[in-house]
């Protein structure tokens, strides 16, 4: 159902809002109140602020609440369609629908600063900005992704941490995003953001930084139904992010600019998963989850990269690398829930984590890979 706009101020007509905000929607209805309710409690005020809610085939009672909720809230935009998978075909349905100069994809189980899309859009106002980032906060246990303290009109990826957090919860310029054809990946659970984001953030011309103020609220859940927190099939969920580095190599050339961006995807995307999801699966899933990173390992890690990542990393990519399997089981094992143990003092004066392996004649790691400060990365590609 979806709500006439108000009338512009000269009467000639209605008037576009300010702001889209785009909020997929998937049983989620015990957050709604305070999600949509941070919305509707905006500071910019509710002419100034569009609400497109899409439910994706709920079956929790969202659907109905949402259009009870719009029957009293005129700014609110209500869509329904069979469950995708994802969030990526909501929030693209919704962006599609938008009006506003600006978009901003809200998730349903997470909540805005009151004074956050006022601060935004005047930020991206002022200095003509593309894409606005705003200070996250976890909440529930639930970490923020990365810090955002300084406020900046300008910023870049590589003079900045705005590469760390490419989630979709940001301002962005709507005719940019137009321009760009930029659309969120439909039908998968995890990383359908990651296309979006780099395609945003690598192709504006002005990136800004709204660091003063907490802008969103990133929920954790208690039942740990977060769509990070699910079972994948991780060597497909590997095939994919094949695609998405794909994508920064285009944009990128080889180089240090590259590399400072794969760092943050062999943290996020790559290595991360071989922890706990790879030691939950059996010998021949161990293989396969292995057999999918080891191509990214080959075509991205550098010895920047490398060098970059700490012991833990470092030697789980280099394992991977050389096919080592076993070894890099017991590797994970040493520091999955617990510390591997106090740092080991070398006679070169250097210090080595306390890893499995360190200095085994038959398996060949080299010490590199344990160093807590590892020697300086010599190639420049």
């Amino acid at each position: 159902m979806a709500a006439d706009r108000p009338p512009a101020p000269d009467g000639r007509g209605p008037r576009d809002p300010a702001v889209s905000v785009v909020v997929p929607v998937h049983n989620t209805r015990r957050y709604l109140e305070q999600c949509l309710g941070s919305v509707f409690a905006q500071s910019l005020g509710p002419d100034a602020v569009e609400l497109i809610a899409v439910d994706d085939g709920s079956d929790d009672g969202s659907g109905a609440w949402l259009d009870e909720q719009a029957r009293t809230h005129p700014n609110l935009t209500v869509l329904h369609q069979p469950p995708s998978g994802g969030a990526g075909r909501p929030r693209n349905v919704g962006m599609d629908r938008a009006r506003g100069r600006y978009l901003f994809f809200l998730d349903s189980d997470d909540h805005l600063g009151t004074e956050a899309l006022e601060r935004l859009t005047a930020m991206a106002d002022t200095h003509g900005s593309d894409l606005v980032y705003g200070r996250i906060v976890g909440t529930g246990g639930r970490p923020a992704p990365v810090d955002l303290r300084t406020t900046s009109p300008r910023v870049t990826p590589w003079d900045s941490p705005v590469y760390w957090t490419l989630a979709a919860y940001k301002l962005f310029r709507r005719s940019y995003v137009q321009e760009r054809g930029l659309r969120f990946v439909e039908g998968r659970l995890l990383a359908e953001d990651l296309p979006f984001g780099i395609g945003a953030l690598l192709g504006a011309d002005t990136v800004s930084v709204l660091g003063d103020y907490d802008c969103y609220y990133l929920q954790g859940r208690d039942d740990d139904s977060n769509a990070s927190r699910q079972d994948l099939d991780w060597p497909e969920h590997l095939g994919y992010i094949a695609t998405v580095l794909a994508q920064v190599a285009e944009l990128v050339p080889p180089g240090p600019e590259r590399d400072t961006l794969m760092v943050r995807h062999f943290h996020g995307e790559i290595l991360a998963q071989f922890a706990a999801p790879y030691l939950a699966r059996d010998t021949e899933g161990r293989h396969a989850m292995a057999k999918a990173a080891r191509p990214l390992v080959e075509s991205y890690l550098t010895g920047r990269v490398l060098a970059a990542l700490p012991p833990r990393l470092r030697l789980r990519a280099h394992c991977l690398r050389e096919g080592m399997v076993d070894e890099l089981s017991e590797i994970i094992g040493a520091d999955t829930g617990r510390e591997p143990g106090p740092p080991v003092a070398g006679e070169d004066g250097r210090e080595y984590a306390a890893y499995p392996y360190f200095r085994d004649p038959e398996r060949g790691i080299p010490d590199d890979c344990y160093a807590l400060r590892p020697a300086k990365a010599r190639e420049t590609a």
